[in-house]
């Protein structure tokens, strides 16, 4: 393995050498792992059937507490300390179908298709995604919303990438953490009030019917690791709503980009009979909610400041 000639968590000014203590990022992870990790311990029955729930927990929070602040801050030590975090959200997004039961109050769909059909009217009485389907039925248009709606996993690393290999490493680990929140509220809301969505409470249309490769990659994605409950709010449209405002403060460029995808995997999502529009609408104020409230909990964690106001980044 090539050793770094330089620390690539301190490239940026004014960025120094920190004592072994933990990230907003880490942080958040771990808070989060403690939380869901109670609730299981509290209300999982039978309790020997939750162990290795624990254990993945518990080690979580070692790892997040114990073990990356302890890490070298050169070289390849700093990267993965940088960049494990990232990889957390998947993982706990694939628990997120078992947690929610936990509480034994079922799915909430009831109550979201009332409101749904509250505020979501359409002229035809429709649901909004078969209106939408009916609406914009050319198959060009199906293969672009579900292309956005796929693109989702990359924005994080689109957005992260770009700050991290420019050496804005400051600007990096507030928008890791920043993300990360949002990640996480929406998993805790998951757990709350679980929701299945119209992908399993609704007809919804067939692949090939809608385009010819990115509908079937997205149904294929869905079949294999969709967690039933997780549809209100929409963690699709919240984390790709604060990851285009934080493109806007800190990589404009990157913004312009996303221009062309977040609006789009927004439409998507109702489109392709994934979420409701409530949804939607729930999950974009959960985005600018994490945004605006980002600097604050970022500098209650300890986290370097960020000033959102200052003047915008191009690059």
């Amino acid at each position: 393995m090539p050793v770094l000639s330089e620390p690539l968590s301190l490239r940026t000014a004014g960025v120094p050498a920190a004592a072994p203590c933990a990230r907003p990022a880490e942080l958040l992870t771990a808070g989060y792992l403690l939380a869901t990790g109670l609730l299981v311990a509290s209300l999982g029955d039978p309790p020997m059937a939750w162990g290795s729930t624990l254990l993945f927990h518990t080690i979580g929070i070692a790892l997040m507490l114990g073990v990356l602040p302890r890490l070298r801050a050169t070289g390849w030590p700093a990267v993965v300390r940088d960049w494990l975090p990232v990889l957390a959200p998947p993982l706990f997004y694939a628990e997120v179908a078992h947690l929610n039961q936990l509480l034994g109050m079922g799915y909430h769909d009831g109550t979201i298709q009332v409101l749904e059909g509250a505020l979501f009217v359409t002229a035809s009485g429709a649901q909004p995604g078969v209106a939408l389907r009916h609406l914009l039925p050319w198959p060009a248009v199906g293969e672009y919303l579900h292309f956005s709606y796929f693109a989702y996993y990359l924005l994080l690393p689109l957005l992260a990438g770009v700050l991290y290999f420019h050496g804005r490493i400051r600007e990096y680990r507030y928008v890791v953490a920043t993300v990360l929140g949002t990640f996480y509220l929406c998993f805790l809301c998951f757990i709350v009030f679980p929701v299945a969505g119209p992908w399993y409470r609704l007809p919804h249309p067939s692949a090939s019917a809608i385009g010819a490769f990115f509908p079937h990659l997205v149904h294929m994605v869905l079949a294999r690791a969709a967690s039933k409950g997780a549809a209100f709010p929409s963690s699709h449209v919240a984390v790709a709503v604060v990851i285009w405002l934080l493109a806007w403060r800190f990589a404009r460029r990157v913004f312009w980009l996303l221009a062309l995808i977040v609006p789009t995997l927004a439409v998507g999502t109702v489109y392709g009979g994934f979420h409701y529009a409530i949804d939607v609408a729930a999950g974009a104020a959960v985005g600018i909610l994490c945004y605006l409230i980002g600097p604050r909990i970022n500098r209650m964690l300890g986290g370097d400041t960020v000033d959102l106001h200052s003047e915008p980044t191009w690059s």
